[in-house]
């Protein structure tokens, strides 16, 4: 594919299964394609209108799993959605799906699960790492400054200055235990990582292939337009079933020395828990957050959902209750993190 200094792109990934949301989220119905943004969107059609703002919908690429590829059609009307045949983390992923940019292409990449109010701030802010990457041979990241002492959320260490809001990255970290992330936070030196990057293809490729050449060598050499989406996939039966599974931030930037970070000026949240969920929804006057076919009677902020079926808790308080076809939840929300165990333990009994 031919291409241009000012040609940009978008690669949203959307392959995660969100078993955090059990039993709301299923492998045929994952996080990104619940109702769970503003107005009712699915995460995934949010992240579309907001890569929209700068890039029109033929210059969006949608990568998810091969079942879930008419799903997400649905949710994204125009953009080019392929699916790869087996799971094989963010790397490989953005490795294969760079395939519909050029060289020189400067595509953003995007989790499609994210949650961003604030999208003024957020179309200048990835507007400013396009023109980064394109003027230099960096890799960008987005930074978020934190509120608090989260555990659930990689750190990225700031180094040298080089611009207001822009650093070059002197360590990227995975997820800290509590007293850690408390010193860093104190620290003012760290922000969270967002999973959110800008690059272009040549410049991720050459990363990728300092690091981990194998995975570079089996899928630089690819190429397609964006009609080509079945001769891709493919491309990806035959060749991903051998490939490393490995994030992009092990594979690639903790190790790269071009890499660099934007600190947001937008709002950001992975929407990784019902409580992290519940944090952006309205609340009754005892603070409860009521969801679908849900009632919280005499409860205490509580987070209650009904799809498909009745949620009536009683007399409850700082508890998550969710009522599906698939099943029911009750947990306290302290405990919501922890709602994977759940959806394993049922997904090993052959239920979901």
């Amino acid at each position: 594919m031919t291409d241009t200094p000012k040609d940009r792109g978008v690669l949203i990934l959307a392959g995660g299964r969100g078993e955090r949301f059990w039993p709301w989220s299923t492998a045929a119905r994952p996080k990104q394609l619940l109702p769970l943004a503003p107005g009712g969107r699915s995460l995934l059609a949010a992240t579309v209108d907001r890569a929209r703002r700068l890039v029109p919908a033929e210059r969006i690429v949608i990568m998810t799993a091969e079942s879930l590829v008419e799903a997400c059609r649905r949710e994204a009307p125009g953009a080019i959605v392929v699916g790869e045949p087996v799971m094989r983390n963010t790397a490989p992923a953005i490795a294969a799906a760079a395939a519909f940019f050029g060289p020189r292409t400067a595509f953003a990449v995007l989790p499609a699960d994210h949650a961003i109010e604030d999208e003024a701030a957020f179309v200048a802010d990835l507007d400013a790492a396009f023109g980064r990457a394109e003027r230099e041979a960096v890799l960008v990241t987005f930074g978020i400054r934190p509120t608090h002492a989260e555990t659930n959320f990689g750190y990225i260490r700031r180094g040298l200055a080089i611009a207001p809001r822009v650093h070059r990255v002197a360590q990227f970290t995975e997820k800290p235990d509590r007293e850690r992330a408390e010193q860093w936070v104190a620290s003012g030196e760290y922000a969270w990582n967002s999973g959110m990057f800008v690059w272009t293809r040549a410049t991720f490729m050459a990363a990728l292939a300092a690091s981990r050449p194998a995975i570079a060598g089996q899928l630089a050499d690819l190429s397609f337009a964006p009609s080509e989406t079945s001769a891709f996939e493919q491309a990806l039966r035959e060749r991903f079933p051998s490939i490393e599974s490995v994030s992009v931030d092990y594979a690639v930037l903790e190790s790269a020395p071009n890499t660099v970070v934007i600190e947001a000026a937008f709002d950001w949240d992975d929407l990784g828990s019902w409580s992290a969920w519940a944090r952006r929804q309205p609340r009754d006057s005892r603070g409860n957050v009521c969801w679908g076919d849900a009632v919280a009677v005499d409860c205490d902020r509580c987070v209650v959902v009904g799809d498909g079926a009745l949620a009536a808790p009683l007399r409850l308080q700082d508890m998550v209750v969710v009522a599906t076809a698939q099943g029911t939840l009750v947990c306290r929300i302290e405990d919501s993190e922890h709602v994977r165990k759940v959806s394993e333990a049922v997904r090993a009994r052959g239920s979901a």
